[in-house]
């Protein structure tokens, strides 16, 4: 009768785990087949398209970065065609020119062009076109009459990669794109024009598509090509313009009798083309590649779970088989059955209510034994960690998989009373277990009376295990002050991976308490940070060197003569060898040496050689306090000089427009080929309101002289002024001056 209940209930259970096993592993076999067998092609195709797209992306974000610049550059108040050609400023505005070469790794050469003028500023230098076409680059098919067209265009334009001999030895194909300034006005007075090198874009291409085997082209709106990579050469580039014009997306193409893959996308920002086509040959070979791997495959996931199956159906009867042997043998409770398991099931509940009174006593006696397995941890004295995963399970101590450190929580003395037991019952029931995200952490009650170890577990496979550890420990903190409303201090031991090495991080975090006394209540302190020895400090912080070198930029003398002051007066405290010292001054002076050649003031060093031949710290000071004076005052007098003529050359243009209805910031941003941004800044910085209250208090003068001194009438004089909306005037002029215009003449005509 047991071997028949045994065969009959072990095919149950290998039933049952085969039908578990089949069913979603033929629905799931048949899914993987199909998508993967039919669909390869089409996710190769797309993986194409993506790259494309990729490519584009990429491109027009570089694209993108050019008309930036471009825009930059046009109201870059340092390269207007006045800067650039004066003597004195050309060259500032050519170190310009560099900086914005420098913002993209794609250019190889940038040219700012003015209508009426016959000079190309680059960042090399300025050349007439003639000159930059016989000296510079040589072009196999762009010709002077045909660059100076282009240069005139309205619209941005890019001119295909051709050959180009450049300073006569070095043979390279350029992309030119030219851009119109100022951007969207419909009457430019300018092009900036770029010059990018085709092996960057055909970089590019190869970067992202990779192991690909066919063509990538890069068409203009013109069905030009702008670059491309050919690993086919039996397509020709004619083919290729015609092809993508009359397909677009990905389709199939026959191409000299052979099948082709072609997928195509353009970019709405460019308006180009990027396409790719590929030999069909390629797709059926990765085909039969993943039938074969996907059949093999298949079947030995077959095999396997077969077999997983009839070793998981003997693994389950196995225990079941024992168990049922036992009571037979011994007849507990004297209950026999067909149905193992119904044996089984009503021995196992008469054993239970038998013991349930031991199980409860047990369960209550539980919290001690935790708290003393906890306490051996941290004392180290268990030394073998499956015997430490034993008793864990036992007294269901769930930690994470580590790593582990311990943390010491201190409160502030006289926190816990001996007279308010219930208070600190809380606190350490609170802390007893905490769980949070990716953190676990159970709380040991220490000797002394006002501290708590906390045992702290977190996950693996995080690269940053110490920063896991801080955000651990700030959690853990943020936790205490939700729960308790307290801010103790926590000192933390560094980390270890083995539960046996636990007490390491214990006796690192007592050690780490010892510096409450010198932290503010409610700090962190790590181990590791009072464990590093501090670096004997040499010099000055950074930030006075940074001040130091900003100050003299803006010629702030004060801030400039107190930095270099409190350097000084900091170094003079410091008990350095005379080596040492002497090193320091030299940096000092060669910051202050390296901003002053920065700003071109080179002259305000009268006597270098006197400077560093200084015989004490006191005629060194003083020395480089006359070079700050001399810089700051300077630099002062040069702002304030290019200032002055600017705000007299503004002033002077509001003033005699003002009474223009379309005056506008935008206008005078235009006028002057500066940012609004900046012009809006200058005039309140230069007049102390803003531009629409400067306008309207010149406009309101020249009413209230005109309602006095003419006949007009009140809306003659508005409209003289600018405005087209009397009544909206009248309300404003009624708010400023206190009365109606009709008033104002009554009371002062």
């Amino acid at each position: 009768m047991f071997h028949r209940m045994k065969s009959k209930l072990l095919y149950k259970y290998i039933i049952s785990y085969l039908l578990i096993f089949l069913i979603p592993f033929l629905i799931m076999s048949g899914i993987i087949y199909y998508n993967s067998v039919s669909s390869l092609r089409q996710q190769i195709e797309q993986s194409n398209l993506s790259k494309l797209e990729q490519v584009k992306k990429i491109t027009d974000e570089r694209m993108n970065v050019l008309e930036t610049l471009a825009a930059r550059i046009s109201y870059d108040p340092r390269l207007t065609p006045y800067m650039m050609s004066q003597d004195y400023t050309s060259g500032e505005a050519i170190e310009e020119l560099k900086k914005y070469k420098a913002n993209s790794p794609i250019i190889d050469e940038i040219f700012v062009y003015y209508h009426h003028d016959n000079t190309l500023y680059s960042s090399s230098g300025s050349y007439s076109i003639d000159a930059l076409l016989q000296k510079k680059y040589r072009f196999n098919n762009w010709e002077k009459e045909q660059i100076e067209r282009d240069l005139h265009s309205k619209l941005p334009l890019v001119k295909p990669a051709e050959n180009v001999i450049v300073n006569n030895n070095n043979d390279k194909r350029v992309i030119a794109y030219l851009f119109p300034i100022a951007p969207n006005n419909p009457s430019p007075y300018g092009t900036v024009m770029y010059f990018i090198e085709e092996a960057e874009i055909k970089d590019l291409i190869e970067d992202i598509l990779g192991e690909f085997d066919g063509n990538a082209y890069i068409l203009n709106g013109n069905d030009e090509q702008v670059a491309a990579t050919i690993h086919d050469e039996e397509i020709s580039d004619e083919q290729v313009a015609s092809l993508v014009n009359d397909n677009k997306g990905i389709d199939n193409l026959d191409i000299n009798g052979k099948n082709y893959s072609h997928a195509s996308v353009t970019s709405d920002v460019s308006g180009w083309t990027f396409t790719t086509i590929m030999n069909t040959d390629q797709f059926f070979e990765k085909l039969e590649q993943t039938k074969r791997l996907i059949i093999m495959m298949l079947l030995a996931l077959f095999i396997l779970g077969f077999s997983i199956a009839v070793l998981l159906g003997r693994r389950q009867y196995k225990p079941i088989r024992n168990l049922f042997k036992i009571i037979s043998s011994r007849h507990i409770n004297g209950y026999e059955s067909e149905n193992e398991l119904e044996t089984i099931q009503n021995t196992v509940s008469n054993v239970f209510k038998d013991y349930q009174t031991i199980n409860e006593a047990m369960y209550l006696q539980k919290p001690f034994a935790r708290d003393q397995l906890l306490v051996r941890l941290l004392k180290g004295d268990i030394k073998d960690n499956q015997e430490i995963e034993t008793l864990l399970d036992a007294l269901n101590v769930q930690m994470r998989d580590g790593p582990f450190f311990v943390a010491i929580v201190y409160f502030e003395s006289g926190t816990f009373k001996e007279t308010n037991i219930t208070a600190r019952d809380k606190v350490f029931e609170t802390l007893s277990r905490i769980s949070l995200p990716e953190v676990t952490a159970y709380g040991i009650d220490l000797l002394y009376n006002d501290a708590i170890a906390l045992v702290v577990s977190i996950d693996q496979g995080k690269d940053n295990t110490d920063k896991q550890r801080h955000v651990a420990i700030s959690g853990i903190q943020q936790y205490i002050h939700h729960k308790l409303l307290m801010n103790p201090t926590i000192g933390v031991g560094t980390l270890c991976n083995e539960k046996k090495l636990i007490n390491r991080s214990y006796i690192e975090a007592l050690a780490a308490m010892e510096y409450k006394s010198i932290n503010p209540q409610g700090s962190i302190i790590y181990f590791d940070d009072i464990s590093l020895q501090p670096e004997r400090a040499l010099g000055y912080p950074k930030e006075e060197q940074i001040k130091l070198v900003q100050s003299l930029k803006q010629g702030d003398q004060i801030v400039a003569e107190e930095t270099l002051r409190n350097m000084f007066t900091m170094l003079a405290t410091k008990n350095l060898s005379i080596q040492v010292s002497k090193l320091i001054y030299f940096d000092i002076i060669n910051t202050i040496v390296k901003t002053v050649t920065e700003l071109g003031l080179d002259g305000y060093i009268h006597n270098f050689k006197q400077i560093v031949d200084f015989n004490s710290t006191e005629q060194l000071q003083a020395q480089l306090q006359t070079v700050i004076i001399g810089v700051c005052k300077a630099v002062s007098d040069k702002k304030e000089s290019h200032n002055d003529r600017l705000r007299k050359d503004i002033i002077a243009y509001i003033k005699q427009n003002y009474d223009l209805y379309e005056l506008s910031l935008e206008k005078i941003a235009v006028e002057f080929q500066l940012s609004i941004s900046y012009i809006s800044r200058f005039i309140k910085d230069q007049t102390g309101v803003t531009f629409t209250q400067y306008l309207q208090d010149l406009r309101i003068a020249h009413v209230k002289k005109q309602l006095t001194e003419s006949d007009q009438s009140i809306k003659q004089i508005v409209m003289e002024v600018g405005y087209k909306d009397v009544a909206n005037f009248t309300r404003k002029f009624k708010k400023i001056v206190g009365i109606t215009p009709g008033q104002y003449r009554t009371l002062h005509k």
